[in-house]
Order: structure tokens, then C-alpha cells, then sequence
């Protein structure tokens, strides 16, 4: 169907089958790949239908091939536009973001990607917290267990500050719970796009006023001015 330029997956319950059953065989059939059902994520009356979110059983290429038709990956954001009533519930995948400004005394925890100095941050999971999903992807990223000391700014203000994302992203001040080295290399772990990878991390001078994602970062520069010598 040529007119048709994002369709998600889906179809008819067959007897005996359960919303996740049905979810799961019809990805397979339609897609070719394997999934895992995750929750439902909502419900229409007219016409009838269950809306549900799955995820692959095993990474997957940006693009593929099934059946004579040409599969791909789009950003989830609230303004997705997918054929028919298939995206009326897209906002519910929308994820926000947590973003870890980790000091160590006067230093805060970077690593370097694309040759630009980053923080850990990443998309929080349907069923976590904020807190929890920073702590999580604070580890992943870095290998640093961390304790939240303070939420920096929510979403309304990140976005004044950083501009409008994909995602509606939270700030928070953390601090490591063990001791770490100066420079180390971390292998993500997780599932998102980045596991695997080999990051290479360390602890900048805050006092250097380190461009993140190669810019002047207004937190960063607010923690710096916050934090006194001991």
C-alpha cells in the first residue's frame, strides 16, 4: 500500500488467544521478528481494539526486509503520525529522560562519545521512577553506582534552558557511592542502542567549565558555583 508510510503492526484475536498472544504472533507474521509483550496501553470502543506495547527479543537492524515489505525504526514523540487509528495511543510510549550531573568534589563525571563530552542520561522505563531510572542509566553508561543528592531542574525548565527536545527531560545532582579511578573504560550494559559499547570516562574540573555535548552547559556551570571546597 504506496499511499500508506508508517503502519504498525497488528490484527484480528483468534480463538484462544490473549491481547498479548495475539500481539506477539502478529508482529512475527507481519514483521518477521520476535517480541515480548510488555503492557497494554490502551483500549477503543468504536471500532474495538487493544493497543499494546512489545519489544524485540534481540537487537535488530535499523532497517530490514519481510514479506515484500520494507520495516524501519521512528523516534516515538507524541506527535508520531501513524496510519489510522494505530496512533492514537502513541503518547503513552512517549519516555522522558533523566540526565546525571555526578560530582566528585569539585569534579564532575563525563565520557567521551562522537568527540564530545557527555553526561549519562538516557530514557526512563515505563515502570520506573525518575530516581530509578537515573541510577540505572548513571551505571550502564559509566559503571557508577551513584545516591541522588538533589532533582536540578524538571522538565518545564530544562526545556527553557536547553531548548525543546524529543523528550521531556529531569535533571538531577548525584554523588558516587564508592570510590572510582580518575580514567577508566565502561562497556555499556542494558538494551538500548548504545550497549556494548566501550565509553571512555573520567572526572573533569568543574572549574574548567567543560563544554558538554560541545556546549556551555548552564547546570554544570550552576553546580560549579554551588559547591564549595571542603
Amino acid at each position: 500500500m504506496p499511499e500508506y508510510t508508517a503502519v504498525v503492526t497488528g490484527g484480528g484475536i483468534e480463538a484462544g488467544e490473549t491481547v498479548a498472544e495475539t500481539a506477539v504472533r502478529e508482529v512475527r507474521e507481519e514483521a518477521g521478528i520476535d517480541v515480548v509483550f510488555v503492557r497494554d496501553v490502551g483500549s477503543a470502543e468504536n471500532p474495538v481494539g487493544h493497543y499494546v506495547q512489545v519489544t524485540p527479543s534481540e537487537r535488530l537492524p535499523e532497517t530490514w526486509m519481510h514479506d515484500g515489505r520494507a520495516f524501519r525504526w521512528l523516534p516515538v514523540h507524541a506527535d508520531l503520525e501513524l496510519w489510522g487509528q494505530r496512533g492514537d495511543f502513541v503518547h503513552a510510549l512517549v519516555r522522558r529522560r533523566v540526565v546525571g550531573y555526578v560530582t566528585r568534589g569539585r569534579e564532575l563525571l563525563v565520557f567521551e562519545h562522537a568527540g564530545l563530552l557527555q553526561l549519562p542520561a538516557g530514557r526512563v522505563d515505563h515502570d520506573e521512577t525518575l530516581e530509578e531510572g537515573l541510577v540505572r542509566e548513571v551505571e550502564e553508561e559509566t559503571g557508577v553506582e551513584v545516591e541522588i543528592v538533589s532533582k536540578l531542574v524538571d522538565g518545564v525548565e530544562f526545556a527553557l534552558l536547553f531548548g525543546p527536545g524529543v523528550h521531556e527531560s529531569h535533571a538531577f545532582h548525584a554523588l558516587p557511592v564508592t570510590e572510582t579511578p580518575d580514567v577508566w573504560t565502561h562497556q555499556v550494559t542494558g538494551s538500548g542502542m548504545d550497549a556494548e559499547m566501550a565509553l571512555p570516562c573520567r572526572w573533569v574540573p568543574l572549574d574548567d567549565r567543560p563544554l558538554l555535548w560541545g556546549k556551555p552547559d548552564p547546570l554544570a556551570e550552576r553546580l560549579r558555583l554551588s559547591i564549595t571546597d571542603p
